[in-house]
């Protein structure tokens, strides 16, 4: 496996409808994640996080996601079961989680799809960098990078918090910008992708490293082969 991208078709809070008011993307490399959701009425930071993602059960398919940087503030690490449905890329999740709208411990059901992965001829390494820091996480499989950066007070939280996303267009050999959100005093020092001149560290790294990339120091929380 050489890491996963995956987006939020749809979250219902039981007993509620589904609905989706988020653009997402979730990159997974190993026991790792970095997982952006924007929001697609005004294009500002719905939640952020990063962290490990690790396997409590295989039936069902249940992770525990740890919050290294968040958002939100969340700090607790939180748990979700996944069943397959008829469609091969798809699946539901289930759990309880803080309900931002009522401020209450809810049930909800998430609709998951995987999606594939863009030029993985031209990008063979999958990877999750965590600055040494641990307020920075950077993530990216195939044409797809994500970058996360906590605030200046501590990895929690939304004060100072920032995101970008950036997508590689095959028809100009460039990668785009698809948003940066967050806090834009903050959102200057934050990696880009096209900051990382010199790739040859994938190819001696392995997980644990502390590799020089992006114009610092980032420890190597997850790196596998393009398959």
């Amino acid at each position: 496996m050489s890491g996963r991208l995956s987006t939020r078709l749809s979250i219902r809070w039981v007993p509620g409808e589904p609905s989706e008011p988020t653009d997402t993307l979730v990159i997974s490399v190993g026991g790792w994640y970095v997982d952006l959701r924007i929001t697609k009425a005004d294009g500002s930071i719905d939640w952020g996080m990063a962290g490990e993602r690790l396997v409590l059960s295989q039936e069902p398919l249940t992770y525990k996601w740890t919050h290294w940087i968040d958002s939100n503030g969340y700090t607790e690490p939180d748990v979700g079961s996944f069943t397959p449905t008829s469609v091969p890329t798809d699946s539901v999740e289930t759990g309880s989680m803080l309900n931002p709208e009522t401020n209450t411990v809810t049930p909800y059901e998430e609709v998951w799809r995987i999606l594939p992965v863009s030029s993985p001829e031209t990008f063979g390494y999958a990877w999750i960098l965590r600055s040494v820091d641990g307020k920075t996480f950077l993530g990216r499989v195939g044409g797809d990078f994500l970058a996360l950066k906590g605030g200046q007070e501590g990895p929690v939280g939304m004060k100072g918090f920032c995101a970008r996303r950036e997508t590689w267009d095959q028809g100009t050999a460039s990668w785009r910008t698809l948003y940066e959100a967050g806090d834009q005093k903050n959102i200057g020092s934050l990696s880009k992708i096209a900051d990382c001149l010199d790739s040859a560290w994938e190819k001696s790294s392995k997980v644990g490293d502390t590799v020089n990339a992006f114009g610092g120091e980032y420890v190597v929380c997850a790196i596998e082969a393009a398959k």
